[in-house]
Order: structure tokens, then C-alpha cells, then sequence
């Protein structure tokens, strides 16, 4: 199949969220280079950064539960505009925050409202797709997304040489450009009235299997964002901030390279088994960095966590897209989306708290666990959510 065949083979709106989601990406300056800022230029202390940092979990947390039902309602296209829109408005209000409480009411405000963009977009991508180009597409995206996670820090980093508040102004323009290319050219679909009893229409449905995938997810997410200790961990070691960000580029390295060769082998089966597998390469990992006293072996274990990520990520969108009725698709990708909100806030005061307690080798093996339980739980819930995506699928094609 060449390659404009294989392009014609997604629909248009899928590609208006690539190039959309590309050049949000690469105009993301502020969120990574947020710590830097607020110390730099607006001259806060270690504990206040913390807190504002601390912000973007807990908006995402709150925010990502709330998306779901809106774009079960609203629709997905709805949502994501307002994300972007509101959250290119917060940007630009950021940018003239001053003092801690200011800013930290900036950076929660702007995390409520642009949070509400992802469960959003991973039901858009649900709605345009099925079957095993729904898990290629996903892999598409985040393809996408690392692109731009890897461009944007040295850009930024460039444009920061020049001015600080024009990393926010463009940040924003990106934001607003895309807003613009959903309202212009993403297709419309009318959304049906909600049917079904009050029980189908909670905002927090009675699913045992859901709940249970949230957990999962949590384990993972708290050992994956797990990664930000590593720069103290890389300080107590003696290693340069040059070389921590020469080991986080492999991360990002091998996203770009094995993100979509990994993707699409794994959709040609598309079984839940290969989510476990994920959980558990993302565990031994970071158990790498526990007997890690070399730059190289460090390497190696960031090498290995990231083909556990890659391989996590396309088929747990696909699953969690299939898990409930497609009514609440969104409502089921939100719940989990908040999961790793959750974790963003909590890995970070957990992994700081265990590295004083028992030191950073002890401290990566109880993160390491952490995954490891997610891999074991996964393998637990394997049988029902097979169960769960044959029903889907045969509803889908009935």
C-alpha cells in the first residue's frame, strides 16, 4: 500500500486532529519550560514552584472526568474548541500573572479548561475509526504528539533567548490556529438525545470492570510520571543537567523511531495481553534505575520503560474506547484520562517523600511495583475485557 493510499484510508477529520494536534505540539512552550519561568523571571521559591506545578495535575484530575460527559453530550469537536480556545485565553493571562497566588490561579484555570481537550480528542478519533486502524490512528497521534513533545523544548529554549512572554503568545496562537482548523474543517455529526435510564446517564457509571481499569491505570500512570524524580535522583549522582537531558532524549528518540512500527504490529491483534506487556517493561525500567550508577545504564533502563509506554499506549485507548456503550464513550475515556491527571500530582510528592525515606535504589523498586501490579491486575481483568470488546464488536457490526 503506498503512502497516499494509506493516507485516504483514515478520514479527513482524522487528519485535521493530526496536523492540528502537530502544530499545538510543537507551539507547546509553556508547559515545559514552566518550572524554568517561574523561577528565572518571576523569582518564586522551590515550594511555591512546586505548588503551581502541582496545579497542572490536579486541573487535569478534575478537568479530564468533567470532558467525558460534555463530549458525550456537546460532541467532541464542541469540547476540544472550547479547550483550546479557553485555554489559549488562560495562556495570555498567564503572561501577566504576577506573585504566587495570581499564578497559581493561572495555572489551575488554564489546566481546567485545556485538560478538557484529550478525552475528547481520543473519542474523536473512536468515532472516525474501528478496528484495527482505531489502534493505528491512536498510534498516529501520539506519533504525532512526541514529535512535537521533542521540538518544542528546543525551540522554545531559543525563543526564550529572546523573549520569555513571546513563548506565551505563541504558545496561544497554536492553540487558537487550531481551534480554527476544527471550526473550519472538522466534520460534523449530528449527537443523538440521550437514551437509556438514569442508571446509564450517571456521571460516574456502576462498572465494576471500569473502576477496576482506573486502578490499573493509576498504578501505571504513577510509576510513568514516576520519571521527574529522576532529575533529583541524576543531581544526588553527580550527573549534569546536560546528561539527565541527554537520557530523556532517548525517550523521546525512540518514540519517534518505534512509535509507529510498534503501533501497527500491535493492531494487527489488538489483544489486551500486549497492555500488560506494556505495564510490565514500563516496571522493570525504572527497576533499572534502581542498580543504574552509569550514564549508559541509565540509557538502557529509559530504553526500556519507553517501549513499555509505546506499547501501552495505542491499545489502552483502544480499550478503554470499546469498554462501554458508545453513548458514553466519552464519559468512559475522561474517567480513565483523570487517572493519569491524578497521577501527574501525586508520583512527584510520592517519589519525593520515598526518596527521603529509603533512598533512590529502594524508592525505584516500590515505583517499579507499582507497575508491576498494574501488569498482574490487566492480566486479572484480560478474560472480561475480551468479553466486553466481543460484544462491542458484534453490536458494531449487527
Amino acid at each position: 500500500m503506498t503512502a497516499p493510499t494509506r493516507a485516504a484510508a483514515y478520514p479527513t477529520g482524522f487528519w485535521v486532529l493530526w496536523w492540528g494536534t502537530l502544530i499545538n505540539r510543537v507551539g507547546e512552550f509553556v508547559v515545559p519550560l514552566l518550572g524554568f519561568y517561574l523561577t528565572a523571571h518571576a523569582h518564586l521559591g522551590v515550594t511555591q514552584v512546586s505548588v503551581i506545578l502541582a496545579m497542572l495535575g490536579l486541573g487535569r484530575f478534575v478537568s479530564e472526568g468533567l470532558s467525558g460527559p460534555l463530549t458525550d453530550r456537546r460532541g467532541p469537536a464542541f469540547t476540544m474548541i472550547v479547550a483550546l480556545t479557553g485555554g489559549a485565553v488562560m495562556i495570555l493571562a498567564l503572561s501577566f500573572a504576577q506573585g504566587f497566588w495570581w499564578t497559581a490561579a493561572g495555572v489551575l484555570g488554564f489546566s481546567l479548561l485545556s485538560a478538557l481537550y484529550k478525552p475528547a480528542a481520543s473519542t474523536a478519533v473512536a468515532e472516525l475509526t474501528q478496528g484495527p486502524q482505531r489502534t493505528r490512528a491512536y498510534n498516529l497521534l501520539y506519533w504525532a504528539i512526541n514529535v512535537g513533545a521533542a521540538t518544542a523544548p528546543l525551540l522554545g529554549g531559543w525563543l526564550a533567548g529572546r523573549s520569555l512572554r513571546l513563548l506565551f503568545w505563541l504558545d496561544a496562537a497554536t492553540m487558537a490556529a487550531y481551534a480554527l482548523l476544527l471550526t473550519l474543517l472538522y466534520p460534523r455529526t449530528p449527537r443523538a438525545a440521550p437514551q437509556g435510564d438514569a442508571r446509564t446517564r450517571r456521571l460516574l457509571p456502576r462498572d465494576a470492570l471500569l473502576w477496576q481499569f482506573c486502578l490499573a491505570s493509576l498504578l501505571f500512570g504513577l510509576t510513568y510520571q514516576s520519571y521527574k524524580v529522576l532529575a533529583v535522583v541524576f543531581a544526588q549522582q553527580g550527573f549534569s543537567a546536560a546528561q539527565y537531558g541527554q537520557v530523556l532524549a532517548v525517550n523521546g528518540a525512540l518514540v519517534v523511531l518505534l512509535g509507529l512500527p510498534l503501533g501497527h504490529l500491535i493492531a494487527r491483534s489488538g489483544h489486551p495481553r500486549w497492555q500488560a506487556l506494556g505495564a510490565a517493561l514500563l516496571g522493570a525500567g525504572f527497576l533499572g534505575h534502581a542498580v543504574a550508577h552509569t550514564l549508559w545504564a541509565h540509557m538502557v533502563a529509559v530504553a526500556v520503560w519507553t517501549v513499555g509506554e509505546i506499547i501501552a499506549y495505542g491499545i489502552s485507548k483502544t480499550i478503554i474506547s470499546e469498554l462501554g456503550p458508545p453513548a458514553q464513550r466519552g464519559t468512559y475515556i475522561g474517567l480513565v484520562g483523570s487517572m493519569a491527571g491524578l497521577a501527574t500530582l501525586l508520583a512527584p510528592l510520592l517519589g519525593g517523600a520515598l526518596l527521603q525515606s529509603l533512598g533512590a535504589g529502594r524508592m525505584w523498586v516500590v515505583i517499579a511495583g507499582l507497575a508491576l501490579l498494574a501488569a498482574l491486575l490487566l492480566l486479572a481483568l484480560e478474560g472480561r475485557v475480551q468479553t466486553r470488546l466481543a460484544r462491542a464488536a458484534g453490536t458494531a457490526t449487527g
